[in-house]
């Protein structure tokens, strides 16, 4: 059994914790470090993973994926919440919801790129909110040419097949099984093919440094195509919208997964969140959202789990960390009413 207790824990103060001439260390370890320096844990009670290994067995002796499957499921109630909700993000009646975000980013799509053929490719893929992005694209007069999905999961596959072919009954579909960083959109279309438009959604950016994952939507983009991204973002009025999203049942279910996955199955926990300050190379500093399970042991006592950790970026810092670099421009945006969810439409230079 578990217990759910969220924990809010805004620090003040000092933020940057490396010493002068230490070189910048990864964002899971910067997050390690960070819930040491903030909070009662030190840092040998502390067990971070890298975020792509609730989403993979790649690494482990055990073939069961069941919490594959089941994480898949989680994502999709997420995302079933978010679209089926006329009020999320809106401050009054006639302020922007999630949907109408959404409806408003795919408008300037539909807008940017025509009635021309377009390969539409999805990292990370999700049937909820890419059916309802398909959908309203095709309804604009979006031509779909085909639809390739890339994710770590190779549970996903066997859930967007079914429902893309609703959707797209006589496009051709493609799923790729691998990380972000080892694809390449110009290996799966062919040189001169149709313009594309590349999804992150999901908050999924937030996983690692902005610099890191510049680089491989650079990497993976080709000139002239488009990205849409999705991010939530810290927004000084509405902060306590970062441990709501946090406190949702299938976020903490997925904290628990992966708990039972890297340290223990029956052993029970405390569900922990943290919203804490992590500094970068460049100086600036930004919030990481951190979910994990508390447990204890008889040698060390009580210890944490950390189940994810996320950027939340502010939208200056997002707007400044996507044109970093001179490798995109920004083409459109998108917001509810309340500043805390983002849609982001840019073009690869």
């Amino acid at each position: 059994m578990w217990v759910f207790d969220m924990t809010l824990a805004l620090s003040a103060g000092q933020t940057d914790y490396r010493e002068a001439n230490e070189p910048l260390l990864s964002l899971q370890q910067r997050v390690h470090r960070t819930i040491a320096w903030h909070t009662e844990f030190s840092l040998d009670r502390i067990v971070t993973q890298d975020n792509r290994v609730k989403y993979t067995n790649a690494g482990r002796r055990e073939s069961a994926t069941d919490h594959l499957d089941e994480v898949f499921r989680l994502m999709r109630e997420l995302n079933l919440t978010g679209i089926g909700s006329p009020t999320l993000g809106r401050l009054n009646e006639k302020g922007n919801s999630f949907r109408d975000a959404l409806l408003q980013i795919c408008a300037q799509i539909a807008g940017t790129v025509g009635s021309g053929p377009l390969v539409y490719v999805e990292l990370g893929p999700e049937p909820v909110k890419t059916g309802f992005i398909l959908r309203t694209l095709m309804e604009l007069g979006v031509v779909i040419d085909r639809y390739v999905a890339v994710d770590i999961n190779p549970m996903s596959v066997s859930h967007m097949r079914p429902a893309l072919r609703e959707i797209l009954p006589e496009t051709p579909l493609e799923f790729i099984t691998t990380s972000f960083d080892a694809f390449r959109l110009s290996d799966a279309v062919e040189a001169g093919g149709p313009a594309a438009l590349v999804t992150m959604l999901g908050f999924q950016e937030g996983n690692d440094d902005p610099d890191t994952v510049n680089g491989w939507l650079r990497d993976i983009v080709r000139p002239g195509d488009l990205l849409l991204s999705e991010s939530q973002l810290y927004a000084d009025p509405q902060i306590e919208k970062i441990p709501g999203f946090y406190a949702h049942p299938a976020m903490q279910r997925f904290s628990r997964i992966a708990f039972e996955q890297a340290i223990d199955r029956v052993a029970p926990t405390l569900n922990r969140f943290f919203l804490l300050p992590v500094p970068f190379q460049d100086g600036r500093t930004a919030r990481v959202a951190i979910l994990g399970e508390e447990f204890s042991d008889t040698i060390k006592g009580r210890n944490l789990h950390v189940s994810n950790f996320c950027l939340k970026l502010t939208l200056e810092q997002y707007r400044h960390y996507r044109r970093h670099g001179g490798y995109f421009e920004i083409a459109g945006e998108a917001l509810t009413d309340d500043e805390t969810l983002h849609f982001q439409l840019s073009r690869r230079r």
